[in-house]
C-alpha cells in the first residue's frame, strides 16, 4: 500500500457509522426512486437529507457511494468503483462508476472519476466536489480532472474523512496553461463553425460544436441510436497531455449507461470527425463499437472545424 501524507477528519467516519444497515438500505431505496438518468436533482438531495436526518450533502454523497457502484461495469478486473459528483450551480448529484471493455485495449477504460466528470461535461455543468472510496485518484484521473477549468479547486472527499482539493493531490500539474489554453468549460460552444457537405443530425452537430479539442483542432462527436427511438451523444474531450483523453464514443457510452441503457440497445452509430485530420476517430471508434455492439454499423460524417 502507498503511504498517505494526508490527515483524515475522524469525525466523518464517526458520523457515517451512526447509520445502521437498515437506515442505509432505506436511504438507498429512496435514492433509487428519485435518480433519473444517473442524476439526482438538488431538490431531491435536500429532501433526502431532511427525511433521513443527514448532516450535509457531502455526507449524503458518502453514504450513497456503494449505491453508485451499481453503475460500474468492470468485467475484466471486477474492481468496482463508485463516484458521485456535486454540480456547482444546481446542487444536483451526478452518479457514475468505472467501465471496462473486454475485447479491446485497456486504454479505453473509463474511471469512476472520469465518468462523472464526463457526464457533467455532456450535461453542460461544472462539478465542485467528487466523492470516491478513497480520495486519491490515480495519476490518469488527476491529469484528466486538471483539464477542466477550475480543476485545481475541485474537492475530493471520501468516507475515511479526507477532504482535499485537486491542487493538493496534484500540486504542480501539467495543465492547459502550458499550451496556452484555459481548460474545458462545460456548456461552451468551442467549434461554432463546424460544417459538412453531408447531412448531419442536429444532435451530432451540437455535440461536435461542444467538443473540447483545442490541441488537435479536430472536433469529434458520436451519436448512438437506440432501440426505443431515443439517442445519446458524446463529445471528444482532449487532455493537454494527449493521453488521457476521452473519445467521442467513450463520451456517448457514459450517457448511455448513466441513462440505464445496455449495449444491446444500440441500433446505430454515427461519428462526426475531421477525416484524415491530426486526430481521426474512425478506426478507434469502429474498434470500440465492435467490442460493445457487434454487428452495429458505423456511419461516418466528415466535417471541417
Amino acid at each position: 500500500m502507498s503511504s498517505n501524507p494526508f490527515v483524515a477528519d475522524m469525525a466523518v467516519p464517526t458520523r457515517l457509522a451512526r447509520y445502521s444497515e437498515a437506515a442505509r438500505a432505506a436511504l438507498v431505496a429512496d435514492a433509487a426512486a428519485v435518480l433519473h438518468d444517473g442524476i439526482m436533482s438538488g431538490a431531491d438531495a435536500q429532501d433526502l437529507i431532511a427525511r433521513h436526518a443527514i448532516g450535509s450533502v457531502t455526507d449524503l454523497m458518502l453514504l450513497l457511494l456503494d449505491f453508485a457502484k451499481g453503475l460500474a461495469q468492470p468485467p475484466i478486473s471486477n474492481f468496482l468503483v463508485g463516484a458521485i459528483g456535486l454540480e456547482a450551480e444546481s446542487g444536483n448529484l451526478v452518479f457514475g462508476g468505472n467501465v471496462e471493455f473486454p475485447g479491446t485495449h485497456l486504454g479505453t477504460t473509463l474511471h469512476g472519476e472520469g465518468f462523472v466528470a464526463t457526464r457533467a461535461f455532456n450535461s453542460g455543468t461544472r462539478l465542485c466536489v467528487i466523492a470516491i472510496g478513497e480520495a486519491h485518484p490515480c495519476a490518469h484521473c488527476r491529469q484528466y480532472l486538471s483539464e477542466f477549468a477550475g480543476g485545481p479547486s475541485l474537492l475530493l472527499i471520501d468516507p475515511l474523512g479526507h477532504s482535499l482539493p485537486l491542487s493538493a493531490l496534484y500540486p504542480w500539474p501539467f495543465d492547459p496553461a502550458y499550451l496556452g489554453q484555459t481548460g474545458a468549460v462545460a456548456g461552451a460552444i468551442n467549434w461554432p463553425e463546424v460544417r459538412s457537405t453531408e447531412s448531419v443530425p442536429p444532435a451530432l452537430l451540437a455535440a461536435g460544436q461542444r467538443s473540447h479539442t483545442p490541441y488537435s483542432g479536430c472536433p469529434g462527436a458520436v451519436m448512438l441510436e437506440l432501440a426505443d427511438g431515443q439517442w445519446v451523444t458524446g463529445s471528444a474531450i482532449e487532455s493537454v497531455a494527449f493521453n488521457p483523453s476521452i473519445s467521442p464514443l467513450q463520451g456517448a457510452i457514459v450517457d448511455l449507461l448513466a441513462r440505464g441503457y445496455r449495449y444491446s440497445d444500440i441500433t446505430g452509430a454515427t461519428l462526426g470527425c475531421v477525416v484524415q485530420g491530426a486526430v481521426d476517430y474512425r478506426r478507434s471508434t469502429a474498434e470500440l463499437l465492435a467490442a460493445i455492439a457487434p454487428g452495429v454499423g458505423l456511419t461516418v460524417v466528415g466535417w471541417s472545424p
